[in-house]
């Protein structure tokens, strides 16, 4: 699939011509990155919509960001484990592809203990880099809106 950066800034002008503010904007992108690279597969989704309906945030904008940051929250994966594992004081996940594969077969409560385990502490360093990184994107993001919306408009 090729991804077009004109189609990401036509969904995002559009969202400012319908009437969203460059604030608004900021926010629903800054929670659409944070809520993307949650470090659990398959649901960073329906977080992103429910997170977007809650806060009344622009539904196509929010999974769109969450759509672009999915390769990230592949590539995190990893470090969010190792990283939990570090902090939390635990034995890194000690299984390779075949032993899970094994496991899965031969004794699911295990790999589901193990596996689980190592997911809550990639779930807390996420947790405790999620605010931060969330006000890291949301200022640059709420001046660089802003900022656009003036000239945009101007151009158009």
């Amino acid at each position: 699939m090729k991804f077009k950066v004109s189609f990401v800034v036509q969904i995002l002008l559009q969202a400012l011509r319908q009437g969203t503010t460059p604030r608004k904007l900021a926010v629903t992108c800054a929670l659409g990155l944070v809520m993307g690279i949650f470090p659990v597969f398959g649901v960073t989704t329906l977080l992103c919509l429910g997170v977007a309906i809650w806060l009344k945030l622009n539904v196509p904008v929010i999974q769109l960001i969450n759509f672009i940051v999915a390769p990230i929250q592949i590539l995190l994966m990893i470090p969010f484990i190792k990283a939990g594992a570090y902090v939390f004081q635990l034995d890194p996940f000690p299984w390779h592809y075949d032993e899970l594969l094994a496991l899965f077969s031969t004794d699911l409560w295990l790999l589901i203990k193990e596996a689980g385990l190592s997911l809550l502490t990639a779930i807390g360093i996420w947790a405790l880099l999620a605010v931060p990184l969330f006000f890291i994107v949301f200022y640059p993001g709420y001046w660089f809106f802003s900022q656009w919306k003036v000239t945009r408009y101007r151009e158009l």
